[in-house]
C-alpha cells in the first residue's frame, strides 16, 4: 500500500507543522476531519500545497492529487463573509427566534443586566457626535468607569434558527470569548453562560426560552 510522508503546517489556532504518514488513497476531507479531530479544531478547513492558493478537491485522494512524498501541505481556516457589517450598514432591526422570551447579557462586576430586544446587537458605546450609528446598539458601556477600553462599535450579537453568535465588528480593540481572542469577522458559536470580554469589561450572555 502506498504510503506517504508529509509535513501540515496547520495554521488554525498555532498548530504549527506536523510531520505525518497517510495512505496515499486519503481522500483530503478524511485528511482534514483527522486533524480537526487530533487538534480539536473548530470552524471548515481546507488543505493547499504549498506555495499555492488553490484548496484541494475535498473528495479526491492524495494520490490522484498527485502529492509527492514529504511534501508540504497547508491547513487553514475558511472565511466565509458573516453579512453581519452589511446588516449593521443597513441599520434594520431583526427580532430574534419566537422560541426565546428573554436575551440578556450581565455586567459581571455591577450585575447590571442588558436585555436584547434585536438583531444585530451592537456592544460598544453611544456615539453622541453620529446618533445614527446608535440606532442598533443593544449594550451601551458608556456610562461604566471601565468604558473608554471599549469601541463605539465593538462586538455584535446575533441568531440563526435558534443558534446565537458573537463577532468581533472593529478589528482594533480585542474581543474575548471564555478566555479566547475572537479573530476579526469571525462569527464564533454563543452559549448560555458564556463570558464576552470587551475591553476591560465582562458580560455574561444568557437566554430563556
Amino acid at each position: 500500500m502506498n504510503r506517504l510522508n508529509l509535513t501540515l503546517d496547520i495554521k488554525p489556532n498555532s498548530v504549527g507543522q506536523r510531520a505525518v504518514n497517510v495512505r496515499g488513497s486519503l481522500t483530503v476531507a478524511n485528511l482534514i476531519a483527522t486533524i480537526q479531530d487530533k487538534f480539536n479544531l473548530d470552524g471548515e478547513l481546507t488543505l493547499m500545497r504549498q506555495n499555492s492558493s488553490q484548496a484541494l478537491a475535498p473528495q479526491a485522494g492524495l494520490d490522484q492529487l498527485g502529492i509527492a512524498d514529504h511534501s508540504t501541505l497547508i491547513c487553514l481556516k475558511v472565511s466565509r463573509p458573516s453579512g453581519t457589517l452589511d446588516a449593521i450598514q443597513r441599520a434594520e432591526r431583526k427580532p430574534f427566534s419566537r422560541k426565546f422570551t428573554r436575551v440578556f447579557v450581565r455586567e459581571q462586576n455591577t450585575l447590571f443586566e442588558f436585555d436584547l430586544r434585536w438583531q444585530p446587537a451592537i456592544i460598544g458605546r453611544l456615539d453622541a457626535r453620529d446618533p445614527k450609528r446608535n440606532r442598533l446598539l443593544a449594550v451601551d458601556l458608556e456610562p461604566f468607569q471601565d468604558s473608554p477600553t471599549v469601541s463605539r462599535h465593538h462586538a455584535c450579537i446575533t441568531e440563526t434558527n435558534g443558534l446565537f453568535y458573537i463577532e468581533d465588528i472593529q478589528g482594533r480593540n480585542p474581543v474575548y470569548l471564555d478566555g479566547k481572542k475572537i479573530k476579526y469577522g469571525e462569527r464564533v458559536s454563543l452559549t448560555a453562560g458564556a463570558a464576552i470580554k470587551v475591553g476591560e469589561m465582562t458580560l455574561v450572555f444568557n437566554t430563556i426560552g
